[in-house]
């Protein structure tokens, strides 16, 4: 499903469009089908020829850049069936409830909601070859972990912006790079959760925790297909760990976040930055770094912990009821894949 919002003369009512905009968006998505944006390309059929890729974009892309960005203009949104629930279920607009919010703060900027038979045109489509990511990707049966994967498929191949769709759009995303950031940044990231001078939080493995709630890339990144590769292997052990397979691996809130979700992002995000700056030597290096602002290490930009995580009672993160400069977006941790109650380290789950 393709939506896509075209700069124009806009003396309108905001919530109007709004109302107009998610009544599309529901009836488009119940209806049509997805279409790609590149045509199928070559990715790395393991983690060694990584090392091979040149880190700059290099897919055709339909949209004209009007700015100086490297990252694409399109936002991509994931909604998949929920745990437990029949397949013909009525569709709750509700869920979308933010997305006006996207549409409406970045006209000019192509809009992609993915439902699950697109998903699998997706993966099926670019990843035909590499049986690794298909098999993982037609075995795996929970909705946390089918999201987490695609996200970064979609980020290596396509670029642009995911975010959760309970993720409310604060600022233009062509505000979201400095200026003199602009010609370099090829990802952006945001801290869900730093501990500072504060005690550890249940569930969280390390001092400083990136979300992957809202990722920002050019194509081709390398950092997604080592993710793609990394959670899949964590998800195979955990499966034998578990005594089970793959296809009937039901993993718990705490064990998606281990295996594909923040914890094991921020692992793999370290990695890479390790990588690009030898000075980088833990999560910590980013830590407190709301007085200075935003960090550009090697070619991805780190953003403070307002950037994409303000409002929460945690990480001197503004909660007053203010919102922030360096504020982008609010995410309002609605977890909708979630079939257990409330984290206990968060207002609400952290998806």
């Amino acid at each position: 499903m393709v939506f896509r919002m075209i700069r124009k003369n806009r003396s309108f009512v905001t919530g109007s469009i709004a109302v107009i905009v998610l009544s599309v968006l529901s009836l488009l998505f119940l209806s049509s089908r997805f279409q790609p944006f590149v045509p199928h390309v070559d990715f790395p059929k393991n983690e060694s020829q990584l090392k091979s890729l040149a880190i700059a974009p290099k897919y055709t892309l339909p949209f004209t850049f009007s700015r100086d960005h490297l990252i694409p203009p399109k936002i991509w949104q994931i909604l998949l069936p929920q745990p437990n629930k029949p397949a013909n279920a009525p569709f709750d607009v509700q869920v979308l409830a933010d997305t006006p919010s996207w549409l409406i703060r970045n006209p000019g900027y192509g809009y992609i909601l993915i439902g699950q038979g697109e998903a699998d045109d997706f993966v099926n489509t670019h990843f035909s070859g590499d049986t690794k990511i298909i098999d993982a990707w037609r075995a795996l049966k929970n909705p946390g972990v089918k999201s987490d994967l695609l996200r970064y498929l979609i980020l290596f191949i396509e670029g642009g912006i995911y975010t959760d769709i309970d993720t409310e759009a604060l600022k233009p995303i062509d505000f979201w790079v400095p200026e003199q950031y602009r010609d370099q940044a090829k990802v952006v990231i945001g801290i869900e959760w730093d501990q500072l001078n504060g005690g550890p939080w249940a569930e969280i493995p390390h001092r400083l925790q990136f979300c992957q709630w809202t990722i920002a890339a050019a194509p081709g990144h390398p950092l997604f297909m080592r993710m793609a590769y990394h959670a899949i292997n964590a998800l195979e052990n955990l499966a034998t760990e578990h005594n089970t397979t793959l296809g009937n691996l039901d993993p718990s809130s705490v064990e998606v976040m281990m295996s594909s979700g923040p914890a094991s992002w921020t692992d793999i995000v370290l990695e890479q930055l390790k990588e690009m700056n030898p000075n980088v030597t833990d999560v910590t290096d980013f830590s407190g770094m709301k007085p200075t602002g935003p960090r550009l290490c090697g070619d991805i930009l780190v953003l403070t912990i307002d950037g994409f995580g303000m409002g929460q009672p945690h990480s001197n993160s503004t909660n007053d009821g203010t919102i922030p400069e360096a504020a982008l977006l609010k995410h309002k941790f609605r977890g909708s894949w979630r079939n257990s109650g409330q984290n206990p380290r968060f207002p609400a789950p952290i998806y």
